[in-house]
This record gives structure tokens, C-alpha cells and sequence, in this order.
């Protein structure tokens, strides 16, 4: 099975205090500081499959990517 990216490279990418849950081989990474339980929110998502669900039909990328985990990345709004 693919990984999602390694904690080491993403705190190169993100800063040495990113907030990450590893869930199922998918890195969550939060940037928007986000409530204990929309953290709980978007574990529960990685792991009851809403993940690929939310994948669009038409792009293929996105067939290649489901089912392979992937860093999923919460940016501030």
C-alpha cells in the first residue's frame, strides 16, 4: 500500500508545529486550527471512506489517486 508522505517532510513543508493525525495511511494536516472535534470530524470522514467518496467522477487524477492514501491538507479560510 502507498503512504502518505513522512512526518520529517511535512514539517519541512509546514513548519516544525504543523498539527497532524495519521489516520488509515493519510496524513490529515490541519492548518486552520481547527476545534477538537472537527479533528474528530475529519478522522471519522478518513475512516468511514468519505474521502474517496468525495472524489470528482471526471477527473483522472482523482481515479488515480482513490483508494491510495494522500496527505489531505485543511488550509486557513
Amino acid at each position: 500500500m502507498d503512504t502518505a508522505t513522512p512526518l520529517s517532510n511535512l514539517t519541512k513543508v509546514y513548519g516544525k508545529n504543523v498539527m497532524v493525525s495519521r489516520v488509515n495511511g493519510y496524513n490529515i494536516i490541519h492548518l486552520d486550527n481547527p476545534t477538537d472535534e472537527q479533528i474528530r470530524q475529519r478522522m471519522k470522514e478518513v475512516l468511514d471512506g468519505q474521502i474517496d467518496d468525495d472524489l470528482e467522477d471526471d477527473c483522472p487524477l482523482c481515479h488515480e489517486m482513490k483508494g491510495k492514501p494522500c496527505d489531505i491538507v485543511y488550509y486557513k479560510q
